[in-house]
């Protein structure tokens, strides 16, 4: 059995205005099913690979960015995702209020 490579580094990634241009921005997936929101987003080097880390109901799920449709208002995937329930307006307005609140704590951590 072949052991899967671990990344060397990775980093999470966020913009500063919120929401941004990825970040904030609804998910869809294939079949239009709301799933949450863009928290951030993850880049792993050495193996190379960037993922969409979408906020949804107490859950939190990477995206390999290869699953990414489209980008506009919102981001399309190509698949249907079954491991994330999909989420209402109301739901999605919390989740957008919560990353708020995060991401301003972590701006004020790093000072930005």
């Amino acid at each position: 059995m072949r052991k899967k490579k671990q990344p060397f580094e990775q980093a999470d990634f966020y913009e500063p205005i919120f929401p941004g241009k990825i970040i904030g921005k609804e998910v869809l997936d294939k079949c239009s099913r709301r799933l949450g929101i863009v928290k951030s987003l993850k880049v792993e080097y050495l193996p190379w690979k960037i993922s969409l880390i979408i906020k949804g109901k107490n859950l939190e799920l990477p995206v390999d960015i290869s699953e990414v449709e489209n980008i506009g208002t919102v981001i399309q995937l190509k698949t249907k995702i079954t491991a994330m329930p999909e989420i209402d307006i109301n739901e999605t307005i919390n989740i957008k209020n919560e990353l708020k609140e995060e991401l301003k704590e972590i701006s004020q951590y790093y000072n930005f």
